[in-house]
């Protein structure tokens, strides 16, 4: 029974490494106080670049692979512990203890934990999260969409409604996280954009 729960340990720590807050440090910018004030990939590619924007998600993605895989390979093709492992790792994402608790908002790293858990079932999420985004240009309507289908994913891969009971409570508290976004797009009529931060001069 001690795996689970340093499973659970290990994923959180993992996740607990905020890239936007370093890279946020490195180039003198408090990250949490300018944009949307959300220290993920989005935020800092409005303030500082699509290229700094793409580092940060790819290394937030990284560590949800990491996270994820590394426990499935270690356990022996446990998938529990690596689900156990990965939503550890979104939730540190999400609360890093060293940042007061006050993370991003997880997307990044489930795209990761995905990857670490079906690699093609995720190479056709993140098609679907391109297509939606390049269409609507909100990258949010993607997020949640595709959070939506990691439960199901896991759910159907396992055949075990265990599966379902590790992952949902992420998948609500991700929910929650997002609901500024959500009004901004259909209250406000505003929202973070997706493909047009790219095209913003640096």
């Amino acid at each position: 029974m001690w795996k689970y729960p340093l499973a659970i340990l290990i994923g959180y720590l993992a996740g607990c490494f905020s890239t936007a807050d370093t890279v946020g440090r490195f180039r003198h910018v408090n990250i949490h106080k300018t944009g949307t004030g959300n220290p993920g990939a989005s935020n800092v590619t409005f303030i500082l670049g699509w290229r700094m924007g793409l580092l940060v998600g790819f290394v937030d993605i990284v560590k949800g692979i990491l996270a994820t895989f590394l426990t499935i390979v270690i356990s022996h093709g446990n998938l529990f512990l690596g689900l156990l492992a990965g939503s550890a790792c979104i939730l540190g994402h999400m609360f890093p203890f060293y940042l007061k608790f006050k993370g991003g908002k997880g997307f990044a790293t489930l795209v990761g934990v995905l990857f670490g858990f079906d690699w093609k079932f995720a190479l056709l999420a993140v098609l679907f999260i391109f297509l939606i985004t390049l269409t609507t240009d909100y990258i949010v309507l993607s997020t949640l969409t595709t959070t939506v289908l990691f439960p199901l994913r896991a759910y159907l891969r396992t055949s075990s409604l265990l599966a379902l009971w590790i992952v949902l409570p992420v998948v609500l508290i991700m929910f929650y996280k997002h609901r500024t976004n959500l009004y901004r797009i259909f209250v406000a009529r505003c929202g973070e954009k997706g493909f047009s931060l790219l095209f913003r001069k640096e």
